[in-house]
């Protein structure tokens, strides 16, 4: 009997080194049940408006099994078997909100390691390849409503203080101190460098 399961909800497994383990993947449930290390990439979308910078937040669709309702990166998902995070960075992108990008407009600026338990006992146990993507104040966006519920641009002064500052910070999908703090010196970095 065939397996009605496509390739595409098979997630690459890594070493940890970071490797990817050759033809080795598992099942989003296996995975996060059993803690197994697996990858994401993540796209932080900024836009320079009046001389300072906006970063484009997801809040997460009401019926996500992992952090419903809660603000998370631009667009962002887990690495198919065989995908390299660049790929998987440009098709997430495209899913989740519907924007055409190329490996020219993501500029990869970190590479973190996470170890996250979700409310419902879903362990994260990824690496994470971090991709800042600079657009426009035109741009158009289609969002895929089982996993975005609405895009918000948010300053990056409001996403400091949102994220590392004061109470807000429950409105956020958990990543910790380091992994905003890296975020947003990444993005002010590009902002100064462009200036």
């Amino acid at each position: 009997m065939k397996s009605t399961t496509s390739p595409k909800e098979i997630w690459q497994l890594y070493n940890e080194q970071g490797l990817p383990l050759v033809e080795q993947g598992a099942f989003k449930h296996d995975i996060f049940s059993n803690g197994l290390l697996h990858g994401a990439a993540h796209v932080w979308l900024w836009r320079a408006k009046n001389g300072s910078a906006e970063i484009l937040l997801q809040k997460r669709a009401a019926g996500k099994q992992t952090w419903p309702n809660k603000y998370d990166i631009s667009a962002a998902g887990h690495i198919n078997l065989g995908e390299d995070p660049l790929a998987a960075a440009i098709r997430e992108t495209k899913e989740e909100i519907g924007l055409d990008i190329s490996q020219s407009d993501l500029r990869l600026f970190s590479l973190q390691r996470a170890n996250l338990m979700a409310d419902n006992g879903y362990i994260e146990n990824e690496f994470q390849w971090l991709y800042l993507l600079e657009t426009t104040n035109e741009q158009a966006f289609n969002l895929q409503a089982t996993e975005v519920a609405y895009l918000e641009w948010k300053t990056l002064l409001g996403f400091k203080r949102e994220t590392l500052e004061n109470k807000l910070k429950g409105r956020y999908v958990p990543h910790g101190d380091n992994y905003f703090s890296t975020v947003i010196t990444a993005v002010e970095t590009v902002l100064t460098s462009a200036s």
